[in-house]
């Protein structure tokens, strides 16, 4: 311990004090002396405190960050679908040449900036980049808990900002414009998939994981209740529960959709081996992702319009709910939303005409 006793005393007896030298967040060499203390062990005491209060308690772990993500994903794994698994893998190896070998100590803002400068490099979105911060974040919380070594360096350095972002990414079909990209569809299977992609509002996982068990006929509606992912490596594809708890959700059927799900299902059932249990999008075996991608870009630049991602299929459908008048609370239920802030979150910039509909109301008493 570096406890020292001075030969001045203070008035009051005080002698004892302990001296620290450490590096800052900032990379900046620093040396502290405490004040005097009357005993030895209240020297002591303080030493400790003020070591803990810099995240240097004696016995620090020697762990890698390296370490510590193959130890906290081991010790999590069971909770963690494999898609999960494999997300956490994917943000990690975005900052893993940078701090691998570096612990947690050794963290400083001169580093964490640099990480958030490369990443920008690669032209990813401040909510992507926020998301592989966090996982420096968790790591550094499973040291703190198991080993007693933490750091204030990414508190210190903050998240970027996302302003206005999810308004310049977000891209939606207006319904002309799908209407326009359905013309140039001449295959049922095809034009029934978007077709529910648009009006229903579903994940691509929760769409390619409907089997004809989930649809039923007689309430016209269908139950979303699992997911279906085909990036797991060795595995064609994986069915999971779905991605939160409100996903697990029925939803009505438009009178449309429904004609046109049971004339697709009228042509799976001319074959012998049909059953219930085949997926309402590709029969024995799901629709491939790669396949869905490539049909629709075939089908933005065939029809003319422009080109937006299968998700983007879901944010239309929120853009049509919300420009027909449907409240946030109804929206944030039909997309299977984990809570209501997460609907106005994504989609405050749609409910911008909602909101000056009320102020006329309002005006109008």
């Amino acid at each position: 311990m570096a406890i020292y006793q001075s030969k001045n005393k203070t008035k009051d007896g005080r002698s004892w004090f302990f001296r620290i030298k450490y590096t800052d967040v900032y990379g900046k060499k620093k040396d502290y002396t405490s004040p005097k203390y009357k005993l030895k062990r209240e020297a002591e005491d303080a030493e400790a405190q003020y070591r803990i209060s810099l995240h240097m308690v004696k016995g620090a772990s020697t762990k890698t960050f390296n370490e510590l993500f193959l130890e906290y994903e081991n010790k999590i794994k069971s909770k963690l679908k494999k898609q999960t698994q494999n997300k956490h893998i994917t943000y990690y190896n975005h900052v893993k040449p940078i701090i691998g070998n570096l612990k947690v100590e050794e963290l400083t803002v001169e580093i964490y900036d640099n990480i958030k400068i490369e990443l920008q490099k690669k032209n990813l979105s401040a909510d992507y980049i926020n998301t592989i911060l966090g996982i420096i974040n968790r790591l550094i919380a499973y040291s703190k808990k198991f080993y007693r070594v933490s750091s204030d360096v990414p508190e210190t350095c903050g998240k970027l900002e996302t302003t206005d972002e999810i308004e310049k990414e977000m891209q939606f079909f207006t319904f002309e414009e799908y209407k326009q990209f359905d013309s140039v569809i001449n295959d049922h299977l095809w034009h029934t998939f978007f077709e529910f992609l648009y009006f229903m509002g579903t994940r691509q996982g929760e769409t390619t994981a409907l089997s004809w068990k989930d649809i039923n006929f007689n309430k016209n509606e269908v139950r979303i209740n699992k997911t279906l992912t085909t990036k797991i490596k060795g595995e064609k594809w994986t069915i999971t529960s779905p991605k939160t708890k409100n996903s697990n959700r029925v939803l009505p059927l438009t009178k449309k959709l429904s004609e046109d799900l049971k004339l697709l299902k009228n042509e799976y059932m001319k074959y012998n081996k049909f059953d219930e249990s085949w997926f309402v999008f590709g029969g024995v075996r799901p629709l491939p992702e790669t396949t869905i991608q490539k049909k629709k870009n075939e089908c933005c630049k065939e029809s003319g319009v422009k080109q937006i991602r299968i998700h983007d299929f879901r944010h239309s459908c929120a853009s049509l709910l919300i420009s027909q008048g449907a409240s946030v609370a109804l929206v944030s239920k039909y997309l299977g939303h984990g809570n209501v802030s997460i609907t106005l979150n994504t989609y405050t910039h749609m409910f911008k005409s909602e909101l000056q509909n009320l102020t006329n109301i309002l005006n109008n008493l």
